[in-house]
């Protein structure tokens, strides 16, 4: 009869992620199965190579699922609010992925072919799917219709970015706090999107 596992796929990837993050891709598998009281050979068993675990757990991301007022949004609330809260969401989301892109970048895996192991590689996905929550925003006369996938590009740059740049200098590069380099973001964004004169939600400009 079969043994019972007695940790998750999960909870070995949630271990193996903190691990790899604080000691880079030279830890050493013990050290991991250390975290959840198991043998390395549990590991492997599970998931191949070291290599194998490190790229499951570091692999990139997409924003869909780690924030989910993108596919829903926006609400009630006043379009700033919720822009300045859904950029923090991201800016904190891009920390964690320059982290571990500079992991997965230092072992020397094929950063490249993981993003085209998806059907829709994340950047794209998040590009698609921010570009929808500032199209509902439009129809709902909150902003001016434009080439929305455009403006989340901009956005998306404006953040990963500094996020990527934080990682290398230990500092954000332009010295402001997230929550101020937020702000100015979402002043300059939702200035850029008002609506103007008789132009109305929907028009081209």
């Amino acid at each position: 009869m079969a043994r019972p596992q007695t940790v998750s796929d999960e909870q070995i990837l949630e271990a193996a992620l903190r691990c790899f993050l604080e000691h880079g891709p030279s830890v050493a598998t013990e050290v991991i199965a250390q975290q959840l009281n198991v043998s390395p050979q549990a590991l492997l068993k599970r998931f191949g190579t070291k290599q194998d675990l490190m790229v499951a757990a570091l692999k990139p991301q997409t924003l869909a699922s780690s924030i989910p007022q993108l596919s829903t949004g926006p609400d009630e609330r006043p379009l700033e609010i919720q822009l300045t809260e859904l950029l923090t969401d991201v800016a904190v989301f891009f920390v964690e992925m320059a982290r571990r892109m500079s992991v997965l970048r230092w072992s020397h895996a094929e950063c490249r072919q993981l993003m085209h192991e998806h059907d829709e590689p994340p950047p794209l996905l998040d590009i698609r799917t921010l570009a929808g929550w500032f199209d509902r925003a439009s129809h709902r006369g909150l902003v001016r219709q434009v080439d929305f996938h455009a403006v989340s590009m901009m956005l998306l740059s404006a953040v990963h970015g500094p996020a990527m740049l934080t990682d290398l200098l230990g500092k954000h590069p332009t010295g402001h706090s997230t929550a101020d380099y937020v702000r100015i973001l979402v002043d300059t964004i939702l200035n850029g999107l008002e609506v103007h004169g008789d132009k109305v939600a929907g028009s081209k400009i």
